[in-house]
């Protein structure tokens, strides 16, 4: 687990270059940027002083939580939240032990999935375990963070092109 931690840490810390959102930025970029600098600095912490997966798991709740209240809040909206959650979600079942593997079906159909979407990458190094399969999920996440930076980062250009879409849809304006 310790090792998970410290190389999430340094793909995401050489990945991302999260800084404080300034001046008139919108509620959602500072939201999510508030949400994504969470998960970040939490393994920045724990890699600083060793981990264990309750404190990790602490976290993750404490994460899930502030996700929630944010969008129940409409500080972020629900694209960003299911994202958001999926990471959490997906750390959580990297580093949680499944004693018995009574969840490994669940888990290999989960991390299947996520790797296909975010990067896709066949699942062989995972199937194999060990090291190389938890830098390439490790990998995926970091990507995705990535991805959610991204989303923040073109809020507005998205509404734009939302909208020059949607009267290219609906032909042009009347007048």
């Amino acid at each position: 687990m310790k090792r998970f931690g410290v190389w999430l840490l340094g793909v995401c810390i050489l990945a991302l270059n999260m800084s404080a959102v300034e001046g008139g930025a919108a509620a959602m970029k500072k939201a999510g940027y508030t949400l994504l600098d969470m998960y970040v600095k939490s393994f920045q912490e724990m890699a600083a002083r060793g981990t264990s997966s309750g404190e990790l798991e602490t976290n993750l709740q404490a994460m899930a939580t502030e996700a929630k209240k944010a969008k129940e809040a409409g500080e972020i909206n629900l694209v960003f939240y299911s994202r958001y959650a999926r990471i959490l979600a997906m750390t959580k079942l990297l580093v949680q032990p499944d004693q018995g593997n009574i969840l490994m079906p669940v888990i290999d159909r989960e991390v299947t999935d996520f790797l296909l979407d975010i990067t896709g990458e066949e699942p062989i190094a995972y199937k194999a375990g060990g090291p190389p399969a938890i830098g390439q999920v490790a990998n995926a996440l970091a990507e995705e963070l990535i991805n959610l930076q991204i989303y923040l980062d073109t809020l507005e250009k998205r509404e734009a092109m939302r909208k020059k879409l949607d009267e290219g849809m609906t032909g042009p304006p009347k007048k």
